[in-house]
């Protein structure tokens, strides 16, 4: 059981009573007429250990049914769990494109309040690395759940990069709350005398993911005196996609939705902006009325008041 109060009560509701986590029988792989998967990531050595178990439908590689079982933190069997819930149906591929937004957001209690406290954000990291790590096994791809630097987290040094650039991490603890490495192995965060010296560190990890951060900016910033209309397609959808983050985007996760700028043309003096909608968006009553009322509003507000929304 967890201590009152730690988490909200999605989370603690998960933690204690989680609907995805065990095995899955052969007589329920039998019913399905899928095949087992499995994947273990980490270890108990490392302090986390993640066993996923897919029933995949092998004519079209779909996860028709998810667990799994989990050694680590308590929160981590709520993001698990709901990363279990949220695999199901979709094809192996496309479960490794859950993103961090999104599982997060399915755990908060409400849009405004995060799901877990900061120093625990790692146990959402290591569940979609997980998902990531298992969907390469399935299709025969290496895999690279070699802890380095650090022996506190399964995570490679690749995807710890990943997760700097991600949140644009700037300090080791930060990236301690997002992977868990130099959560305990503090030799790992960077060169110290009171430690046997090592071939690379978290520190290292960070200032490359800064300077590939910085070089990605100063190619794709425009002036700060550039209007909207002057930017070229890629920083108006740049542009739109702050906005939407800002603003519109952590509801429409809430719903169980999404959306994605397909492109921006000028018409006249309209700005037309095409969206497609995602996941429970796509067809909903209110895409093509509340909702789509709140983004155009919102995009006329914060970048040009002919903006039109077209969502297709």
């Amino acid at each position: 059981m967890t201590q009152k109060g730690n988490y909200g009560n999605k989370v603690e509701m998960l933690i204690n009573s989680p609907k995805n986590c065990g095995e899955i029988t052969m007589e329920e792989l039998k019913e399905l007429e899928a095949e087992l998967f499995i994947h273990t990531y980490g270890s108990e050595e490392i302090g986390e250990r993640i066993t996923l178990y897919w029933a995949v439908d092998k004519s079209d590689d779909a996860i028709v049914l998810a667990r799994f079982t989990q050694f680590g933190s308590p929160a981590g069997i709520a993001a698990n769990d709901m990363a279990a819930l949220l695999c199901r149906n979709k094809t192996v591929d496309k479960a490794a494109e859950i993103t961090y937004k999104g599982l997060e957001y399915f755990l908060r209690d409400n849009p405004s309040t995060p799901a877990l406290p900061e120093e625990e954000n790692f146990v959402i990291t290591l569940a979609l690395d997980a998902i990531k790590e298992a969907s390469k096994a399935y299709y025969n791809e290496t895999t690279t759940t070699q802890t380095c630097p650090c022996n506190d987290t399964p995570m490679s040094s690749e995807a710890i990069k990943e997760t700097i650039k991600l949140h644009e991490l700037q300090t080791l603890e930060a990236i301690t709350h997002y992977t868990k490495a130099g959560r305990y192995d503090k030799a790992c965060l960077e060169p110290n005398p009171l430690f046997e010296p090592r071939t690379s560190y978290l520190s290292d990890l960070l200032k490359e993911v800064q300077e590939e951060l910085e070089a990605e900016k100063l190619a794709k910033l425009a002036p700060l005196d550039t209007p909207f209309r002057e930017m070229n397609l890629e920083q108006k959808i740049a542009t739109i996609n702050s906005v939407i983050d800002e603003s519109i985007r952590q509801f429409l996760i809430m719903d169980g939705g999404d959306m994605e700028i397909l492109d921006v043309k000028e018409n006249g003096a309209q700005i037309d902006v095409y969206i497609r909608y995602l996941g429970a968006c796509n067809g909903c009553a209110s895409s093509s009325t509340g909702t789509l009322f709140a983004i155009e509003s919102t995009l006329k507000e914060k970048i040009d008041d002919q903006i039109r929304v077209l969502p297709i």
